[in-house]
């Protein structure tokens, strides 16, 4: 409660809840629902001013200014068929109206609200029907039901709708869920929408998982394809790794891992600075070799037609990657293991 001279200000905590409330029921109730969307030949009727208050993009629709770069819609709400799958991913609210003098000054999003147009259905393209129920699911009550089945769905469409709200809660629920049982399934969506932290929580578990693999197990990786990460140089780095987590076992495997990696494919400098730092990689007579035969594959571009053994067919390590590695995470996990034994034998 706050007093100014004779007039009293009261706020009431609830008010927020029971309006939330009272909104939700008139959706479970469809009433004075004023616009329909469709999403995979699935109707739901809603109301305008919910969407708009928590959607930038159905703020703008929903104004007297269409939305900029062309809408997800189609159908009977007169904006023609639709011209994408989705809308701008930085799509700009539209220019305010100009005031009159003496007008009353007014909020950035208050300005947003011009006279509405006249949108009864609107056809929602690359919507999913599940993702979009969720969605205003959160809309009307605040919650929203995510599982590893669902989430990614989620995430497309408040991505399209510009709710920033629903995708803060959805990259929370990967990031509380990752596990060693689906930090594949994680990582994938992490990098078709672009959430670099969980990719890199992510990766921690995908680590974890790649050193407790026998060397056969570990042989069996190198050689598949596609391979398992974006670069050679990560699937050096990874046998790297494997190799440190037991050296005393496992060093006696080096040699065999090597052969079977296309160190030519590796650039140039990346060799002198990740490769050549490995300690095993002077000491090995084995890796010595191809170390140097990598070298010489890139000092030497005049003979490289004759040394594509070396490269085999860039083409083979090239193909749809199962996880993608992130490089700084790895090469930090790499110095993390390697700056106590290895790298200062390699300064001495």
């Amino acid at each position: 409660m706050s007093r100014s001279g004779d007039r009293t200000s009261t706020f009431d905590p609830s008010h927020s809840d029971n309006l939330l409330h009272g909104l939700n029921l008139l959706w479970r109730k469809q009433l004075f629902c004023d616009v329909t969307l469709t999403a995979q030949g699935q109707q739901f009727h809603c109301h305008k001013a919910v969407l708009a208050s928590c959607s930038q993009y159905f703020r703008s629709l929903f104004s007297s200014h269409p939305p900029l770069g062309g809408g997800v819609g189609g159908g009977q709400d007169g904006l023609g068929p639709p011209k994408d799958q989705q809308p701008p991913q930085q799509q700009q609210p539209p220019p305010p109206p100009q005031e009159e003098p003496g007008t009353p000054s007014s909020s950035p999003d208050d300005k947003l609200l011009t006279s509405p147009r006249a949108i009864n259905n609107l056809v929602l393209q690359g919507c999913s029907a599940i993702g979009l129920r969720l969605v205003l699911e959160y809309l009307y009550t605040a919650n929203v039901t995510l599982s590893l089945d669902t989430v990614e769905e989620v995430l497309s469409v408040s991505k399209i709708l510009h709710i920033p709200q629903v995708t803060k809660l959805c990259v929370q629920f990967l990031n509380d869920q990752i596990s060693v049982q689906n930090y594949k399934q994680v990582c994938k969506i992490a990098a078709l929408h672009g959430l670099e932290e969980t990719k890199k929580l992510a990766n921690k578990y995908l680590v974890e998982d790649v050193l407790l693999l026998n060397s056969e197990e570990m042989r069996a990786l190198l050689d598949s394809l596609p391979p398992p990460v974006e670069s050679e140089l990560a699937l050096f780095q990874m046998s790297v790794l494997w190799l440190e987590h037991d050296r005393e076992t496992r060093m006696q495997y080096a040699p065999d891992l090597m052969k079977r990696l296309r160190f030519a494919l590796i650039p140039a400098p990346e060799l002198v600075e990740r490769v050549q730092s490995v300690d095993f990689m002077r000491t090995d007579p084995v890796c010595q070799k191809l170390l140097l035969d990598a070298m010489n594959y890139h000092l030497m571009p005049f003979r490289q037609h004759c040394r594509q053994s070396l490269a085999s067919s860039a083409c083979e390590r090239v193909g749809e990657l199962h996880l993608r590695w992130d490089p700084s995470f790895l090469r930090a996990q790499l110095g993390h293991r390697m700056e106590t034994g290895s790298l200062e034998a390699a300064e001495k």
